[in-house]
This record gives structure tokens, sequence and C-alpha cells, in this order.
């Protein structure tokens, strides 16, 4: 217990953390100190609340732009020159702001310019703690953090105004520039210089072994950082939920403390639980997700002081699941790329937070602000809880080297260079459980179709090849029954609404006019791009967007609940019978599902724009409209999104984030799909005929994706979808290219499965494919997004990773070599769902470098090879490198 007390104060001895921390102590005072300077400004030379709230909002938004966008500079220049130079820079703009006979617009200016700058300081300061304390103390320094940054907020608000009055708003704006100037010199006399990022990694030190950790596995940790917008949504609903339980205005004041007192209190409490270990996921997980729940309780209207305690609460769990996540993001991110993460990590928790008090207004104004508050958070525990089913532990696994290998920093020493070296790194048996889950499993739902957000399951699966020969009947009762049974639920209540909505519905003759027009262009975009879709769906290895939503959106916004479910059936028949019959793959049951998806997405979408007041949409649309219209949109999304995911899960349980929801670019198509039809209803509701000019771009959209499946397909290799031999190599050579011109190196390793014709004897070649998909998921996973992978022929594989050689490129073969024989492979047998058995393989590499092995791709793959055999004579599941 002693221990863990002194934590919290222990950090504070660290020299390096004490300057780190005093910085960012002053500058957030400062920051405080000016935005009242500058409201008070504003106010006073243009009595405008509207301009005055403007001023404010500049102090915020341009973070979110710079944390995306200038984050990198953390990652590309030694952190403690960003840190200084970005404390002068601000320290300049701010000096410059204090002038008093400035104008407002250039005031503005200064003052985006400054908040902009901010993004850097921030990303780099959040990358060096990592560096500046022990792992036993990580934890413990967020917390005093998080504390001291709660602390200097109030104290800066509260005493904004003094200051100001003692030493007028030019003068606090000055003290503002002074405390820049500070926080400068205390980062250069007390923070170690060190180089940049890329040049200080030690090939060994645990956020180099993670250097596969790819924007794809960053997804759900940046996913479950944005919920804690829906856990602020109390702060920007405190003035109304203060007034709905009928209390007075100061109860207001301790309504807005609860949560900066609940955050203190969860940052003593990371700081208590801290190990020397990173927090797992689910230790992040389930606070993540309990935060919403005593906002839940606040649907059931208790007393003040009842209502300060649940925020509290709240507030002392979402400050602890941030601390841990963090704690976790540093853990799987190399250190050259902290910068860019956390950077942009805080962006998404200051984006997060404005829209979700906006949304948070929207639907306070409709239901109330205590049901606003409590549905932000059952939607903050749900989205949790889903986060944590799809994303399995995140903290990094250790990596086995040969007992001849360097474990503590050690490089080759040039002295024992050899024209042909080899150094090797081997591995015993398999250990852990299996870290993904590799391969197309049974009946999986392959890709995605209809609307831009229907979906449905497209591709033959080999049950229900097998199955069909021999036996009649349709192809669904050949899955598992709990996908039956769901997908039976589903179709069941979108026809239980669709009949409830029927019984009660009163149709004019305008909605049948509307019905006409929307039923008649959907018709003939589908009849335009009927030869595209036929062909996009023969290349539909991804997710399959048949942009339909562009009319039952339409739909959805504009015509009675009855008509909805009509338009849904009529343009997904359609699709049926002339786009998508006979394509391999395709089932009736799918196309069933896809519409009653569609059916249950429209009617929640039209249900929520009516509860919003969108219906009837008219001619005076405002930005509220906007707003409201981008809600309707996300909730279209999510929901279908969701029904498919789920049901993917349940024929695949390991399925990746990527699996069950898509790609990142079809996401994005979808949701621009989306947009087009709430497009299309504006249109309809205003001038109809106008949309007629809808067609076309719609039809070259369609081509264009046409067209990028057609070059996907014709550089990639169809079983692995990693790059095919040819595509490789023009590659591989443009990047020698690149590091010839500017001095660096480039890495290839080459890999071949061991034994892999004992795997097709033994388990037939159904078997072998499924191994080598299974061996393709793991290296694309396990290297950069900008690395090369691609399948060189048969059972062998090639990467091409720029900027890596030597002991950096030794130890991230052998986490590759590590991850593939941890793999688990599910090969299906027979005909009988469930009947499948389970393998493992191992890989031998070879590795070499450019230039070290050679200046062509040809003598570099010839160093490799000779590595590779070098590892296969040496036993298999090994590691060798040439020079």
């Amino acid at each position: 217990m002693r221990v863990r007390r002194a934590a919290l104060l222990d950090v504070l001895r660290h020299g390096e953390f004490r300057a780190l921390w005093g910085a960012e102590a002053i500058s957030v005072l400062g920051d405080q100190l000016a935005r009242v300077a500058l409201a008070l400004l504003v106010f006073d030379r243009t009595s405008s609340a509207l301009l005055t709230a403007l001023t404010y909002a500049l102090t915020f938004t341009p973070a979110i732009l710079g944390g995306w966008l200038l984050s990198g500079l953390a990652d590309r220049y030694p952190r403690r020159r960003v840190l200084v130079t970005t404390d002068l820079v601000r320290a300049g703009l701010a000096a410059a702001m204090a002038i008093p006979a400035l104008s407002l617009p250039v005031l503005w200016v200064l003052v985006c310019l400054l908040t902009l700058v901010s993004a850097p300081f921030k990303a780099a300061q959040l990358a060096l703690l990592p560096q500046v304390l022990p792992t036993e103390r990580y934890q413990a320094g967020l917390a005093v953090r998080q504390m001291t940054a709660q602390l200097a907020q109030v104290v800066g608000f509260a005493g904004g105004g003094v200051l100001v009055m003692a030493v007028t708003v030019h003068g606090a704006l000055l003290f503002n520039a002074v405390t820049f100037l500070a926080s400068a010199t205390l980062v250069a006399a007390g923070v170690r210089a060190r180089p940049a990022p890329h040049c200080d990694a030690e090939p060994d030190t645990p956020d180099v072994a993670a250097s596969g950790a790819s924007w794809r596995r960053l997804v759900p940790p940046f996913a479950l950082a944005s919920l804690i917008g829906l856990y602020v949504v109390p702060e920007g609903l405190a003035a109304p939920y203060a007034g709905a339980l009928g209390t007075a205005a100061a109860s207001v004041g301790l309504l807005l403390a609860a949560d900066p007192i609940g955050s203190v209190l969860g940052a003593w409490w990371a700081s208590r639980s801290a190990t020397g270990e990173p927090p797992t996921w689910r230790s992040v997980t389930v606070p993540a997700a309990a935060a919403g729940l005593p906002l839940v309780v606040c649907v059931l209207a208790p007393s003040l002081v009842g209502s300060v305690v649940l925020w509290a609460i709240s507030g002392v769990l979402s400050t602890l699941y941030l601390i841990r996540l963090q704690a976790v993001v540093v853990a799987i991110v190399p250190d050259a790329r902290r910068g860019t993460v956390l950077g942009r990590l805080t962006t998404c928790l200051y984006a997060s937070q404005g829209v979700a008090i906006v949304l948070g207004g929207v639907l306070a104004e409709q239901w109330g602000p205590i049901v606003a508050v409590a549905a932000a958070g059952g939607l903050g525990t749900a989205l949790a809880a889903a986060i944590a089913t799809v994303r399995r532990e995140a903290r990094p696994r250790p990596v086995a080297l040969a007992e001849d290998e360097p474990t503590s920093g050690g490089r080759t020493d040039g002295r024992h260079r050899s024209l042909l070296r080899m150094t090797t790194s081997s591995g015993g048996a398999p250990s852990g459980p299996p870290d993904l889950n590799t391969g197309d499993e049974v009946g999986e739902p392959s890709s995605r179709t209809g609307n831009g957000s229907g979906t449905s399951m497209t591709g033959a699966p080999a049950v229900e090849r097998s199955s069909r020969a021999g036996r009649r009947g349709w192809a669904l009762w050949t899955q598992p029954r709990r996908f039956v049974l769901y997908q039976l639920g589903v179709t069941a209540a979108a026809a239980a609404v669709s009949i409830l909505v029927a019984t009660s519905a009163t149709i004019q003759s305008a909605d049948l006019a509307t019905l006409t027009i929307i039923v008649a262009l959907g018709l003939l975009a589908a009849e335009l791009s009927r030869q595209i879709e036929r062909r996009r769906r023969r290349f539909s290895d991804t997710p399959h967007v048949n942009f339909s939503s562009v009319w039952t959106l339409a739909a959805a916004l504009l015509l009675p609940p009855v008509l909805i479910s009509a338009v849904a059936i009529v343009l997904y028949a359609h699709l049926w019978v002339r786009s998508w019959r006979g394509v391999m793959g395709i089932r009736a049951y799918r196309v069933v599902f896809s519409t009653a998806n569609v059916i249950l997405s429209c009617q929640v979408a039209a249900w929520s724009a009516r509860q919003l007041g969108l219906i009837p949409l008219g001619q005076d649309a405002t930005a509220a409209t906007a707003l409201t219209l981008v809600l309707v949109v996300v909730l279209y999304f999510v929901v279908n999104s969701g029904i498919v995911a789920t049901a993917i899960a349940l024929l695949n349980p390991g399925r990746s984030v990527t699996g069950l929801v898509g790609s990142f670019s079809e996401n994005v198509l979808e949701l621009a799909t989306l947009c087009l039809g709430a497009v299309t209803a504006l249109l309809l509701s205003w001038q109809p005929w106008l949309v007629t000019l809808m067609v076309v771009p719609l039809y070259a959209l369609h081509r264009s994706v046409l067209i990028r499946q057609l070059e996907r397909a014709a550089t990639r290799d169809s079983k692995t979808g990693l790059l095919n031999a040819s595509s490789w190599h023009a590659l591989a050579r443009t990047e020698l290219e690149r590091a010839s011109r500017h001095g660096t190196t480039v890495g290839v390793l080459m890999i071949d499965i061991d034994n892999f014709r004992r795997v097709n004897n033994e388990h037939g070649h159904l078997a072998g494919d499924e191994a080598l998909r299974a061996v393709g998921e793991v290296l694309q996973r396990e290297v950069r997004d900008d690395d090369l992978c691609g399948r060189f022929g048969g059972e062998e594989f090639v990467i091409v990773l720029p900027g890596v050689a030597g002991t950096d490129l030794v130890t991230i073969a052998d986490r590759v070599r590590t991850r593939v024989a941890d793999t688990e492979i599910t090969v299906t047998q027979g005909a009988l769902p469930g009947s499948a058995d389970r393998l493992k393989v191992s890989v031998s590499i070879g590795a070499a470098s450019f230039p070290a092995a050679g200046t062509s791709l040809e003598e570099i793959l010839l160093a490799a090879d000779t590595g590779l055999f070098a590892a296969k004579d040496s036993g298999r599941n090994r590691v060798v490198m040439t020079t």
C-alpha cells in the first residue's frame, strides 16, 4: 500500500517530468486567462454574444485540424525542439494579440494560428512522457497531468476576471505570452535533448517490437476515446438540466463541478491501480462501458445531490478508462509514431466532445435534458460494449528470440561484418492464445450490398457449395442455427413493422406522386448501371455498395412508413431479378435479409426524423435542419451496419473489426451515398424535377467504383488479397529507386510456409488455400500500411519494408514468424455445418536489406532467398538474416 500511495508523488521526483508538467500547467493557466480576456475584449467592442461565442470557439476548434495535420511534426523532429519552438511561436502570437489597436479580424486570425500551433506541442509532450517516465510510473504521470489540468483550468477561469481588472485585457493577453516563454524555458532547461524518434529507436524495445501496429489496429482505441463526448453531454446541458429538476440557478455550478471532481478522483484511482505492465483491454473497456450507467439512472430524475453524485461517478470512470487507454495505445504504437497517434487521439477527444454536446442539445430540445443525458449515457455504454466484443487484447505479446540474440539494445558490431553473415532467430512451440482469426469461415457473409448501407452476404461459402450437391432446398437451412434464427428474426421484425405501420397508414395523392418519382428514378438508375452492377458483384471480395440508398433514404424522409417498405421491396426485387440473379454466391435468402435490413433501417430513420421535427421537409431549411439530417444519416448507417455486423459475428465470432463493418473506404462510400439520399429528399421537397440531375452522377460514380475494383483485381492475388508477383516487383523497384536517391535503407523478407505439401496431403487443397489466406492476413496485420506484401508464388511470400534494416528487420521478421505460429486456422470438412479441423502452420523467413546485401532488387532477393534456404536447413520456423 505504501508503494502505491507514493506513486502519485514519486513521478515528481523525475526532473524531466517536472519540467514537462510545469510547462503544461503554466500553459493551461495562461490559456484560460486568455480566454477570459478575449471574451471580455470582443464583447466590449461589439456587444455581440454571437461574436463573443465565436471567439471563444476559435480557442478550441482549430486544434482539431491542427491535431490531425500537424501532430506528425512530433515524430519528424526532435520532440524537445518541437516543444520549445511551438512555445516561442505561441508567445509571439500571444504578444501580437495584446496590441491595443489590433482589428478583430486580425485578432481572430491570430487566435486560430495560436490554437493550431498548440497541436504539435501537445503531441510532442504526450510522446515524450513514455520516454521520460519508467513504465511503472507512466499511468501515475498521466494522473498527475489530469489533476493539474483540471486545477489549472479552475484557477485560470476563477482568476481571469480578477487579473483582467488589475492589469487590463491587453495586459492579461501579454501575461499569456509570458507563460509560453516560461514554458519554453522550463522545457529547454529541464528536458534532455533527444534525436528525432526514427534515429533513436532501439530495435528490441517493446515499442519497436510493436511496429506492426497499423491504423487498422488503432480503430477500436480511437473509437473508445471518442465515446468521451457522450459522457460530457451533461456538462453542456447543466443549466437546462437544473431547470428541469426545478432547482435554483446556483445549482448549475454544482452540476458543472461534478465531472471535474470525478475526474480528479478517477486520476487518483488510475495511479493507485497502475502496475508495471500495460493495462489489459478488459481493464479499459469495463470502466468505459460502466461510465454511462450512472447517466442512464438520471432518467429517474434524481435530486440535485443524487445527480451530482451520479455525474461525479461517471467522471471517475471515464477518466479512469481514458488514462488506461492512453497507456494501452503507448504500448502498441512504436515510439517513431507516438506523436502522430497520440496527437490524433487528442483530436478525437476534442472533436467528439463538441459534436456530442451539440447533438445532446438537439435531443434536449425534443425530449428534454434529463432524457438527453440518459440517452447519451446509454448510447455510450452500448457502443463501449460493442467495441469490447470486436476487439481482442491490445497489449503487445513478447517476441521470443534465440539465446544468441541480443535482448537489450544490442546492435551488431561492425568488426564482425563479413561478406556473408547470418543472424538467426528461432522459435519453439507456439505459446499463448491465437491473436488473429484468419481465413473465411463457413458461410461467412463476405460482401455488403444495397443502399450504401444495405448489406447482404455474397460469395458462395464452401458449406453451401458442398451441400447443394445431391440435395435440393433453400441454402439458408445449411447455415448454423444461431445464424438462421437471427436471419429469420430480422426478417420477421421487418415484416411486423411493415404490417404495423400499414394498419394506421394515411396516404395522400401527393405521397403517391412522390412514390412514383422515387421508384421510377430508382429503377432507371438500376437499369442504366445493370451491367456495371453485375461486373462489380463478380469482383466483390470487399463490402459491396449498390447506391440504392439514394432512393430508400429519400423515401424514409418523404413518404408515409408503409410506402417506405414498399420502395425497399420494389427496388431490391428489381436488383435481384435484373442484376444479381445468376451471379455466383448471390442467394435469395441473402437478398431477403438485405431487404429486411433496409426496411428496418429506413423505418428507424423515418421515426427519428419525425421525432426531431425534420418531417415534413420544407423550404425553410436552416443549419439545424442540416444537423438533424446528419444525425438521421448516421443513425441509418449505424443501424444497418450493426445488423450486418451481428450476422457476420454469428457466423465468424473471431472476425476483425474490418471484417465486421468493412474497410474505411467502403464505409465512406456508404456515407457518401446516404448523403446523396438526403440531398435527393431535399430536392424532391423543393423542386422535384431537379432530382433527374442525380441519375448521371450516380452512373459515373458507379463506373468509377467498378474501375477501382478492376484495378484491385488486376494487382492483387485472388487467394490472399496481397499484391501479385508482377505488381509487387514493379512497386519494389520503385521503392529501391527512391531509397537510392535519398540514401535510405529498404528491408526485404522472403517467407515460405513450412511443410506446405503435408498440409495439402493431410487436409486437402482447400486447407492449403485457408493456410495461404491466414498467412497473408498475418503479414498484412503485422507490418505497416506502407510496407509492400506480395505473394511470390506457391507458398512463398515477400515483403518490402522501407526504412528498415539490420536488427530492426530481424525483430519484425521474428514477430511475423511468431504470429503465424500462434494463428489457428479453421478448415471446413465435408458438407455438414460445424464440421471443421483446426491446424497451425509455421514459416521460415530469409531477410536482407538494401544497400547492405546488394544494390538491385535481384541481388537483394537472392540474398533473402539464401537466408530462407539457411532457415529451412537449420530446422524451419526460423529467421535468417543475410548481408
